[in-house]
């Protein structure tokens, strides 16, 4: 049987199965809802259902079950950093640069349904290449190792900085204050505590979702209170006719999808990279083809319709080395795993052989739940955008009960509260100094990555400099980055010996 069989085999095996298509709704619909509230997550919402797919009775209805709030997670959290500029999780930082000044500038329906639509062209290209791809791609996974991962991140880090509408130094700063956060916690091969102050709150490190709603959202309330006489964010009432004109706007930032969607699932192939990294590569990606960088951070449509493509359309990568080699690409693949191994199901080579229906029903998930999410999210927008409307009034008041009770609910610690007010204050003093608030969570999100295939790297090696040339990729990848650093200096040269002209000619 081939891949169109096997693939309308279980298709037709999902769709015709009641329990299993109900289970399919109730996914993407705790995953779209409990992802909109700031520090649950879709991870979490896995997490605490985990237990729940042992009882369902189907393997079909537990894995269809996972795999649904994971694309529905997917969507959730850009609804809180769109429209309150609280990243609903790490995967949604991203679309807070322009998703949120859209919403400032009233363009909230538009905004919502040019992510609802990227969301649903991402997943669809990433449901295509899973696919497509399943039973040949694993192996090229494979081909990265410690050495590769660490030049990889390493290019990622520079390449971002460089092409931040900030100097490139104000933005490699701020990746390296990033990576300075990531460093605080435990020693993770010697144990021995670091950074910590002697404060065993901080043992484990900081949660990612504390430094996020804190960097984003704490910040804002102090951005609001320092500038009482911004203008206000207006919304009009969205109509039938407003949906359909944002409708075709959105056709325009179509090639941002696609090259947003092909980014995310080739990143999505790579084990333990994740969403995260993905939309950080798109929104650099974007950045970096388009002729006009001005309005990016200003609300710029191409910088949320590629990273919210590459969000879901990493989900199709992420699962193929979850499926075929048992090593999840992200830590929501890693529930999936986990959930594949409570039904009884041995992830691997052989999974496609042994339980062939199981894993094409799981495929066609994917392509269902993209589906149910694009017609729920097209229909809530105008729901959305009266919420907005009803919060403006008090909007500084619900950010922070926000704020205060996502942090709180994570471990119901106040010592995370107090930690998320801290980077609150940094948030807001990078902010008015210039500094980039996104490469500072981006050095923290990848500070893990690049230490753990450092340290790996170099006792694999030897040597911490023969990472650079361990392998061809890490060359290529090495080239890649010097480039980087080499023409961004010389652009920053310029545009300082422009400004400096510019001076002496209106002196």
């Amino acid at each position: 049987m081939n891949v169109m069989d096997s693939l309308l085999s279980g298709l037709t095996a999902l769709v015709s199965d009641p329990m299993v298509m109900m289970w399919c709704i109730v996914g993407v619909t705790i995953g779209t809802l409990v992802s909109a509230l700031p520090g649950i997550g879709t991870v979490t919402a896995m997490a605490i259902l985990l237990p729940l797919t042992y009882s369902l009775g189907s393997d079909e209805a537990s894995m269809v079950l996972l795999i649904s709030i994971y694309l529905g997670g997917m969507y959730g959290g850009r609804i809180s950093s769109i429209l309150l500029n609280i990243p609903g999780d790490t995967n949604a930082v991203v679309a807070t640069f322009d998703g949120y000044p859209l919403a400032k500038q009233g363009k909230a329906p538009f905004a919502l349904t040019l992510s609802a639509v990227a969301s649903f062209v991402g997943g669809v290209l990433g449901f295509i290449g899973l696919a497509a791809l399943t039973p040949y791609l694993a192996d090229v996974a494979l081909l990265f190792g410690p050495a590769e991962y660490f030049t990889l991140v390493l290019f990622v880090l520079v390449f971002t900085a460089g092409i931040a509408n900030t100097s490139t130094l104000k933005a490699l700063g701020a990746t390296l204050i990033g990576l300075l956060i990531a460093t605080v916690g435990s020693d993770p091969i010697s144990g021995f505590p670091r950074f910590t102050f002697e404060l065993s709150g901080l043992w484990d490190g900081v949660d990612l979702v504390v430094i996020a709603v804190g960097l984003f959202g704490v910040s804002e309330i102090l951005m609001k209170f320092d500038n009482t006489a911004a203008a206000q964010t207006t919304q009009r009432s969205v109509t039938l006719a407003a949906l359909t004109r944002a409708l075709g706007d959105v056709k325009k930032y179509i090639p941002s999808m696609f090259r947003g969607g092909a980014i995310g699932f080739i990143i999505g192939l790579l084990p333990g990279a994740g969403a995260s990294m993905a939309t950080f590569v798109s929104y650099a990606g974007e950045k970096a083809v388009a002729k006009d960088r001005s309005q990016f951070g200003n609300g710029d449509p191409r910088g949320l319709a590629g990273p919210e493509a590459s969000d879901n359309a990493s989900v199709g990568g992420s699962l193929i080395p979850t499926i075929a080699l048992g090593i999840p690409g992200s830590a929501a693949a890693a529930l999936i795993l986990g959930g594949m191994v409570m039904v009884g199901l041995q992830p691997g080579p052989e999974l496609i052989t042994n339980s062939g229906d199981l894993v094409w029903i799981m495929i066609a998930s994917v392509i269902v739940a993209n589906v149910l999410l694009l017609v729920m999210n097209i229909v809530l927008v105008p729901g959305f955008a009266l919420a907005l409307k009803w919060l403006t009034p008090v909007l500084t008041i619900v950010i922070g009960m926000l704020c205060f009770i996502g942090v709180y609910s994570l471990n119901y610690s106040m010592f995370d509260v107090a930690l998320m007010c801290v980077f609150g204050v940094l948030g807001f003093g990078l902010r008015k100094f210039g500094y980039p608030l996104g490469n500072v969570l981006l050095g923290v999100i990848l500070g893990p990555l690049i230490e753990s295939s450092f340290r790996q790297g170099v006792q694999l090696t030897d040597s911490g400099w023969k990472l650079f040339t361990f392998s061809g990729i890490s060359i290529g990848l090495t080239v890649l980055t010097v480039l980087s650093l080499a023409v961004f200096g010389v652009l920053s040269f310029r545009r300082r010996s422009r400004g400096q002209s510019k001076i002496k000619m209106s002196a």
